[in-house]
């Protein structure tokens, strides 16, 4: 396993650009980043040049840190049919910005539920945008991974299950964040039950379980070793399904210096390296 971090949780680009942060990121152990398409300022948008995603690639390869992945940039809950299919053009453009970039995955947040669009439309209009990215993104050998968030929608191992055997490519997965599912499952059960063929990545972070240990709120996002999650079988468990690609840490950085940060952040890794060997 590698170590890599979540673009959104490094300070923003409009205060300090990437291209300044890659030697402190390398220095501190990690080796690569999760990229992101960041509206209307950042170094990747829709409208990135060609020339200029090379650029961005080659430059954090000479810094010896891979652009594994990349998050957003389309959204498929929209009522309005003009609203989607604009989302699936903009989720072609994604894939053709992640082949120039190199990265090997794609994390898709789906959208909101709301009182607008219900669950059943849902399920519906991600079947349809996955369905339709799905040949794009077999050409590239791009992973699609949809991403377990808290939008109400897809609250199961099973019905996420179901779902992406409904899609029915070996391209299109499920991008699994652990703290996510802790305000209302196990995330070694989902683990489990989701299985090797269909784990495309990995976020690391931490939840704590509010009163009667069933309750959540963001507040309840915590650092690493400070929350619900049982670390112990949850490495063990992605361990036994031979997972070896990055973990990925989506964990804020609080308020000390940035190094300081991104070494403890390091080292928390190094904790979760270890408890995969046991």
């Amino acid at each position: 396993m590698k170590k890599s971090i979540m673009r959104a949780t490094l300070p923003h680009p409009s205060s300090q650009p990437l291209l300044t942060l890659l030697d402190t990121i390398k220095k501190a152990g990690f080796d690569g980043i999760q990229m992101g398409i960041q509206e209307p300022v950042g170094e990747l948008t829709l409208r990135s040049r060609d020339a200029d995603i090379d650029k961005l690639r080659d430059t954090m390869r000479n810094a010896g840190l891979e652009p594994h992945s990349i998050y957003l940039g389309t959204r498929f809950f929209h009522a309005d049919a003009s609203d989607r299919k604009r989302a699936l053009e903009d989720g072609k453009r994604v894939i053709d910005i992640a082949a120039g970039l190199g990265a090997k995955t794609w994390l898709i947040h789906p959208g909101q539920l709301s009182t607008e669009v219900p669950y059943d439309a849902c399920w519906q209009y991600t079947l349809e945008g996955l369905n339709f990215l799905k040949e794009r993104a077999e050409q590239t050998h791009l992973r699609i991974g949809l991403e377990n968030v808290w939008n109400k929608f897809l609250l199961s191992p099973l019905e996420f299950l179901r779902l992406i055997e409904e899609v029915h490519s070996p391209q299109v997965g499920i991008w699994f964040d652990i703290g996510n599912v802790v305000a209302f499952g196990y995330p070694e059960q989902w683990l489990r039950i989701l299985g090797p063929k269909h784990l495309v990545g990995l976020h690391i972070k931490d939840f704590k379980r509010g009163p009667a240990d069933i309750f959540g709120t963001y507040d309840g996002f915590v650092p690493l070793f400070h929350g619900s999650v049982n670390w112990p079988i949850v490495m063990r468990q992605i361990a036994g399904l031979g997972f070896d690609d990055y973990l990925v840490t989506e964990v804020s950085l609080g308020h000390q210096p940035l190094p300081d940060a991104l070494n403890e952040v390091s080292r928390q890794l190094d904790v979760l390296f270890g408890l995969a060997k046991k």
